[in-house]
């Protein structure tokens, strides 16, 4: 890692992130659970619906929290279609996040990672170039497949190193769609974004051949 690579995010840059999730973090406290499962129904549907998905082999989901998207419903279709599913569990001591396999999603299987996120408790590692899809949540996206996450950076850092030919779709309510995701090199896009209103792609994916 170069300097550049290892200098923090510039100030401005950080506020304007922070704006961001501050203005999202209620909104995303507020919403109802009957909301929620309603807008997820709809994005899942949308998921189902994409080419991504029917393509995929091992296809990578995670365990939602109260404020994200449920994509529940999607694990379940996969595991019906015969795919692998596998979820994300942080390895802090290493600053990664790596994809561990499951074959369901029962709260009784899953334990904190050190995010405070479910993760398989037990599972084999999948390598990152067998990943044909990641469903990405986040705290805000724009049109063009920018995302915002919790800070931590584990899902950019996770994403540089696929490779291009895994599909990438960034999930979220339509009102997490804003106008523009401040960002820098090192802040992931996604190929595609799919909310309860609309789908959208993007040939702005930044990640290495």
């Amino acid at each position: 890692m170069d300097a550049m690579d290892a200098s923090p995010a510039s100030p401005d840059l950080s506020v304007r992130k922070q704006a961001i999730r501050i203005a999202m973090r209620d909104r995303l406290a507020s919403i109802t659970p009957e909301d929620r499962a309603a807008r997820s129904k709809l994005i899942c549907a949308g998921l189902l619906r994409h080419t991504s998905f029917a393509n995929a082999s091992t296809v990578m989901l995670y365990m939602p929290m109260r404020s994200e998207v449920d994509v529940i419903a999607v694990a379940l279709e996969a595991f019906r279609l015969g795919k692998v599913v596998c979820l994300p569990r942080v390895d802090p001591g290493r600053d990664t996040m790596n994809a561990i396999a499951t074959t369901t999603f029962d709260n009784d299987s899953m334990r904190p990672d050190a995010m405070g996120v479910r993760s398989p408790e037990d599972g084999p590692r999948v390598p990152d170039a067998s990943i044909d899809l990641v469903v990405v949540p986040g705290v805000a996206f724009d049109l063009a497949g920018k995302r915002l996450g919790r800070g931590g950076g584990f899902y950019d850092r996770f994403l540089s190193h696929l490779p291009t030919s895994t599909a990438t779709i960034g999930v979220c309510f339509d009102w997490q769609i804003v106008d523009s995701i401040p960002a820098d090199h090192r802040d992931m896009s996604v190929q595609a974004v799919i909310t309860d209103h609309r789908a959208a792609s993007s040939s702005q994916s930044q990640r290495p051949n």
